[in-house]
């Protein structure tokens, strides 16, 4: 790795600070590790270094893992978030609040060296393109969209794509049979979708048209076929109108 990484850990238990320290320590990954004991302490120690990457608690007295992201300034954003926990029922909660992984105590060492070394993947990403999409063209025509998702990069052909749902900051891409969560919000998927063909149906939702084959008033819903394969989206009844059918 051609430069080390500066980390905070932010858990309220001494010996899980001790110990991730230490861990973080034998990779040799990092040039700086510091950490802080409650939520207000991570915020001073934000205003004194900016760390590439953050090792977050949940369950801690006062304020927890959740509210520390809540209340973090714009310009924090940028900050990687790694859940350290305990608790493996806010996976999904922690996905939403754009997580780039999530670690369940007591730590294991090849789960953390993998997740570190997908973050370097990252890092090393944005650095070539600092556009979280990209277009790839062959021959003059886009024939893929570049997307990436929280264990990788995919490359999807926009002809494949049913529907697009936005979950908070990611949108959930169904392409084919396969949902694929990728890590931007669903204003930036739909500046790379082609003009023709996409819809955007109210602020959560963009529909391929080609495969709708009809709509239920009464249950509020659109049903998109392709392949013989039938998916049904719920729709907000005041967003039909978006796509000049009714």
């Amino acid at each position: 790795m051609e430069q080390k990484l500066d980390a905070l850990i932010v858990d309220d238990e001494e010996n899980a600070r001790i110990l991730l320290t230490k861990l973080l320590e034998e990779t040799f990954y990092f040039n700086e590790i510091r950490a802080a004991e409650s939520v207000d302490e991570a915020y001073i120690e934000l205003g004194r270094f900016e760390p590439d990457i953050i090792f977050l608690d949940i369950k801690m007295p006062g304020k927890d893992g959740f509210s520390f992201i809540d209340d973090l300034p714009e310009n924090y954003k940028k900050y990687k978030i790694v859940f350290v926990t305990a608790y493996d029922q806010y996976a999904v909660k922690a996905i939403k609040n754009q997580a780039f992984d999530y670690l369940l105590k007591p730590m294991n060492r090849k789960e953390l060296k993998q997740c570190l070394d997908r973050f370097i993947k990252r890092k090393r990403e944005d650095l070539v393109d600092n556009s979280p999409v990209r277009m790839v063209e062959i021959g003059g025509k886009i024939t893929r969209i570049r997307v990436n998702t929280r264990t990788g990069t995919l490359f999807i052909n926009p002809a494949d794509i049913l529907f697009c749902k936005a979950e908070g900051n990611y949108t959930n891409v169904m392409a084919g049979k396969k949902q694929h969560l990728c890590s931007m919000n669903l204003g930036k998927l739909e500046e790379l979708l082609p003009k023709n063909g996409f819809i955007r149906v109210g602020r959560s939702h963009i529909i391929n048209f080609e495969y709708i084959t009809m709509f239920d008033r009464k249950e509020s819903t659109i049903i998109l076929t392709r392949d013989s394969e039938t998916v049904k989206v719920k729709i907000p009844r005041q967003h039909f109108k978006d796509l000049d059918i009714l």
